[in-house]
């Protein structure tokens, strides 16, 4: 029996509270890309955490993109909430999830 994966573009939002779960996998998942922007005039400061392990803490400068490439790979377990605090900020995420 093979291993089946699924590509998923878990979220492409803008962040409008002060922390957001913004991604809990159906099934074990692994992150693919992760991008910040600040479309904004000022720093924001941004937080991500899987479950209660805080991963990055960081402050985005105006008008920046940031590849997150620090959490690439990172594993994220079936039912654990992927979350970011960083009100004003756009995301986009993609993962693959093991479905088999």
């Amino acid at each position: 029996m093979s291993t089946k994966y699924q590509n998923k573009q878990a979220a492409l939002f803008t962040i409008t509270a002060a922390s957001n779960e913004i991604y809990t996998p159906e099934a074990d998942a692994q992150i693919r890309a992760f991008t910040v922007h600040n479309p904004t005039l000022s720093p924001i400061s941004l937080t991500i955490s899987i479950g209660s392990k805080q991963l990055i803490t960081k402050v985005i400068t105006a008008s920046a993109t940031d590849v997150m490439s620090a959490i690439f790979n990172q594993q994220i377990k079936k039912g654990e909430a992927l979350s970011i605090s960083g009100a004003g900020l756009n995301v986009m995420l993609t993962v693959v999830e093991i479905t088999e």
